[in-house]
């Protein structure tokens, strides 16, 4: 029952109060030493392509290849996070997709700018200009994100106003006009831009320092996830951020010319590491999406063993008011006063009270056949007077319950008429097991020795036509009572182990 509450409670939490995205999980230390590792990366990767300024042949078709994976990559990307914003509406998380998804259609558009990527010329714009330009577009709008998000992420999520649906409806909106609208700058009004190419494969001067320009936003947002850094998100977009980080600090210090092997070897890289935090959303989305139904079969399971139980405890529940009515017409016709009435009804009860504490204390697994005997013989037991004997037996709930009331019986007869009744007498409790093919037989035996003469009236009362009568009618054994003079003996063989 708790824990079916818990995991209810879970499921209807908040992202604040319960982290099932990857902006509000906590880092873990292997995701730490992967961030720190794509910074050696890096470095690696600006070494290798700085060495490897060396000029190979002209595929043009590498640049809509490589930039199409991108686009889809970064497009994918977004879609993820405006996912992720519809379980935590901030809005810093939805301005960090609104920047990948602009970042996805600049790294379309500009290869529709670029000289020889679709044939020769250029689709749209002109080639000297319009390509710069979406190219400071495509490589600005991540860190411009990232930085808005680092800086506002920890603002309150939006409270009661427009659905999550619509916002993200209008960014959207907001990424088509803002692409369509720097786009037309960037290819119609290229006459009125500054120039950033001599020539198709020469750079201008002040293309170096757009480069700069952008190099410093990306470092600025690494600075700052690195100083805010906490989460699973966090630390895969310092991993991304450095996707392009080799090209721009060659571009912007060195000489590096278009189809060398470095220039390939940047964009391949850039083209892997920026899809690290697709793969993490799909990977964390997939886990999410298997732990909430693993949740939900366990719900209902645990709804199903709650049905189980329920209907178990009525079940049970009447069948021990059934006990209790019977034993109370029972012992009202063997009562000879109100106050033997009370008390023999009482100490019945009791007993079955006292079978049914064990029976809850083992989670109704089953009690030890020693734990039940000295429970019943508790009340009368000293050190001289009881002596019991023989190899624990674990019975099951409906042997625990008719054998209890049947050793009650015998116990509260000893008391009130036999060997219990007086200083000296003694009960020897005994059994053993007997093996009969695939099952077995208890065999209990009970003598009371030293105790006064067997009173004649006890011969028909409701204690001995209980111990005579309901262990052949409830567990199908057998019962040899004896009420001889000398004391009582009683042996009660029950088929136990049945396969």
């Amino acid at each position: 029952m708790q824990d079916t509450s818990v995991e209810n409670s879970a499921l209807g939490a908040g992202a604040d109060d319960f982290p099932i995205v990857i902006s509000t999980m906590p880092a873990t230390s292997g995701q730490h030493k992967i961030a720190f590792s794509g910074f050696a990366i890096f470095v690696v990767v600006v070494t290798i392509v700085m060495l490897a300024n060396i000029p190979t042949v002209h595929v043009n078709a590498v640049v809509p290849v490589v930039q199409t994976v991108m686009c889809l990559t970064d497009l994918m990307t977004a879609a993820f996070l405006f996912a992720q914003y519809s379980v935590q509406p901030r809005r810093a998380l939805l301005a960090l997709a609104s920047g990948f998804a602009l970042s996805g259609l600049f790294a379309f558009l500009q290869t529709l700018t670029f000289p020889g990527a679709y044939g020769s010329g250029v689709v749209i714009g002109d080639e000297r200009t319009s390509a710069g330009w979406l190219f400071l577009y495509w490589h600005s709008m991540v860190p411009l994100a990232v930085i808005y998000y680092m800086l506002a992420k920890d603002a309150v999520a939006n409270g009661a106003g427009r659905s999550t649906r619509a916002a993200i409806g209008i960014s959207i909106a907001c990424v088509v006009t803002i692409a369509a609208g720097l786009t037309w700058g960037a290819t119609a009004g290229a006459a009125y831009l500054p120039r950033l190419f001599k020539d198709t494969l020469q750079q201008e001067p002040l293309a170096r320092g757009v480069d700069v320009l952008v190099m410093f936003l990306t470092t600025t947002a690494i600075v700052l996830s690195f100083i805010r850094r906490r989460t699973i998100l966090d630390q895969w977009l310092i991993v991304t951020l450095f996707a392009w980080l080799p090209n721009l600090v060659v571009s912007s210090f060195f000489t590096l010319q278009r189809f060398t092997v470095g220039w390939y070897m940047a964009r391949v890289y850039a083209m892997f590491a920026g899809a690290s935090l697709l793969f993490v959303l799909l990977t964390e989305t997939l886990f999410l999406y298997t732990r909430l139904a693993n949740t939900v079969v366990l719900l209902r399971r645990s709804e199903q063993r709650q049905r189980l139980l329920i209907a178990e405890l009525n079940h049970r529940v009447r069948n021990i008011l059934a006990q209790v009515a019977a034993a109370a017409i029972s012992t009202r016709q063997g009562s000879r006063s109100v106050g033997d009435f009370v008390q023999s009804l009482g100490g019945r009860i009791q007993s079955m009270a006292a079978a049914h504490t064990l029976l809850s204390e083992s989670g109704w697994q089953g009690v030890g056949l020693d734990s039940l005997v000295r429970a019943e013989l508790a009340p009368y037991m000293t050190r001289a007077n009881v002596k019991i004997s023989g190899k624990d037996v674990v019975l099951t709930s409906a042997e625990t319950q008719a054998l209890g009331r049947v050793l009650h019986e015998l116990a509260t007869n000893a008391a009130k008429y036999g060997a219990l009744s007086i200083p000296g007498g003694q009960v020897s409790v005994s059994w053993h097991c007997r093996l009969t093919g695939p099952a077995a037989t208890l065999i209990l035996e009970w003598r009371e020795l030293g105790g006064p003469p067997v009173a004649s009236d006890a011969r028909s009362s409701y204690g001995t036509n209980l111990i005579r009568n309901l262990i052949p009618h409830e567990l199908g054994g057998m019962v040899d009572l004896v009420l001889a003079s000398e004391g009582v003996s009683c042996r009660i063989e029950i088929p136990i182990g049945r396969s």
